[in-house]
């Protein structure tokens, strides 16, 4: 019969033999940079100044990760910002993990593509980075799952429609003066989100072109003049030209809200279509001018007529034309 101390002897030797329990490794224990697991949310984007090349963005940041020494939030530097504002960081332990939250405000440059305006459609992008530690001690893993923007984060002016928010690596050709690195390049962790966004209302477009197309019809007004006394032929002539000073000052004020572009926006090939038209009105009064001169002034009533006729039909096809051209390319 076996005793208790053999017994017990025997269970230890037969424990020793069997292989040691795999460990599952903790946080803590895991090899490599510090895999921080950031996400955004996009609460406004607002003061869109297409003049000023820029606009404003309010959102959240969070971070996870295993604590430490390192505080994601508080070494972000947002790329191509004008100007950030940002609220303290808070900090709490949940589930085995550091989790920070953090408000940001932050005004972006942008270049502001206005050719299909108001038709027009922008990516708006939000990038920021680590700015104190590289790849080898931070990377960012993204929270696409809760990261998102606002319904109502642009107002009733525009559609949102798409959010996309994605991590990279960043490559500068220097250093920063890091001792510890040996060639001129450096690699950090960036985030960028991209939202995609559509105008929405065009009440605008009839606003700053309500002016011009006054000016226009003014213009085609101009051809029911007679010019066969010069007191009239002076009044046409005048007409005319009131109406292109309309016209200019109108394409000043819509440079004031759109900004000054080295391209041809709708609103500027539309300002320079009447001008042409309203140049075109001048040359016919000069033509009818010169046959009621000669004393055929039935004739110089009939191509004025025609006229009319001809480049009121004209002006509409091109600016439908225009129109849909810049609706169909958004």
């Amino acid at each position: 019969m076996m005793t208790m101390p053999r017994l017990a002897a025997l269970l230890l030797a037969f424990t020793a033999v069997l292989p040691a329990r795999a460990q599952t490794p903790t946080p803590s224990a895991a090899p490599g940079p510090e895999r921080v697991v950031i996400g955004v949310y996009v609460t406004q984007i607002y003061d869109l100044d297409p003049t000023g090349a820029s606009f404003t963005a309010s959102f959240w940041l969070w971070a996870r990760h295993r604590g430490g020494n390192i505080r994601p939030l508080d070494t972000i530097h947002i790329v191509g910002a004008k100007k950030v504002e940002s609220e303290p960081t808070l900090t709490i332990v949940k589930a085995g993990q550091v989790w920070d939250e953090k408000f940001f405000r932050a005004t972006m440059r942008y270049a502001w593509e206005l050719r299909e305006y108001p038709f027009d459609e922008h990516n708006l992008v939000i990038r920021f980075e680590d700015g104190l530690y590289d790849s080898e001690t931070l990377i960012y893993i993204p929270d696409r799952a809760q990261s998102g923007i606002d319904p109502a984060a642009m107002g009733s002016r525009w559609n949102i429609g798409s959010f996309r928010f994605d991590a990279e690596l960043r490559k500068s050709p220097t250093t920063y003066g890091d001792p510890t690195l040996t060639k001129p390049q450096s690699v950090s962790a960036q985030g960028v989100v991209t939202v995609y966004a559509e105008r929405r209302q065009t009440i605008i477009f009839v606003k700053l072109l309500i002016g011009a197309y006054v000016a226009l019809l003014l213009a085609l007004l101009s051809y029911r003049i007679k010019t066969d006394q010069p007191t009239l032929f002076s009044a046409r002539i005048g007409l005319l030209v009131g109406s292109l000073f309309a016209t200019v000052v109108n394409l000043r004020s819509t440079e004031a809200v759109l900004g000054r572009t080295d391209d041809f926006t709708l609103v500027d090939k539309i300002h320079i279509s009447i001008s042409i038209y309203i140049l075109v009105a001048a040359i016919s009064a000069l033509i009818s001018r010169h046959l009621c001169e000669q004393d055929r002034a039935a004739l110089s009533r009939t191509i004025d007529k025609y006229s009319l006729l001809v480049t009121a039909a004209l002006f509409l096809v091109i600016n439908v034309l225009m129109i849909s051209d810049a609706v169909i390319s958004r």
